[in-house]
């Protein structure tokens, strides 16, 4: 039987708890000028000034959001505009073809159909979401 001499484990995480807001706020400055980079913080209430002291970068899915509900608007105009003005001009009760008033609800729908897709779909891909099938983790 070898024998290895014994050697310190490495430290992979540190959990701290703080009971006020301040302390948090006050540690997370020491951490970051610490030079620790993979920090993270959670609180039971949003505090900003977490984030600015440890230096997160801004989240990415409001972009997506925006993206999403905009691409929705368009489509959801658009194929109004397509359908009554170009493919299938109909002339119902003397209203002009172009009648953008009756396409405002049905745009708005879309806005907010597109966005939410996006939403979730943004919120899946930046997790890294779904994971590939593993045989040791499943």
């Amino acid at each position: 039987m070898s024998t290895t001499p014994y050697s310190k484990p490495k430290i992979y995480g540190l959990m701290a708890e703080f009971h006020t807001a301040e302390e948090l706020i006050e540690a997370a400055h020491k951490v970051h000028e610490a030079g620790f980079k993979r920090v993270d913080a959670f609180t039971p209430y949003p505090i900003e000034e977490v984030s600015h002291a440890l230096d997160l970068p801004r989240s990415k899915v409001p972009l997506i959001v925006l993206g999403g509900g905009l691409t929705g608007m368009a489509a959801g105009y658009l194929l109004q505009y397509w359908s009554s003005v170009i493919e299938y001009p109909m002339n119902i009760g003397g209203r002009p073809f172009h009648s953008w008033p009756a396409f405002i609800v049905p745009t708005f729908e879309m806005t907010i159909l597109f966005a939410a897709a996006s939403a979730v779909l943004g919120m899946f891909a930046l997790n890294g979401l779904p994971q590939p099938y593993h045989p040791v983790f499943n």
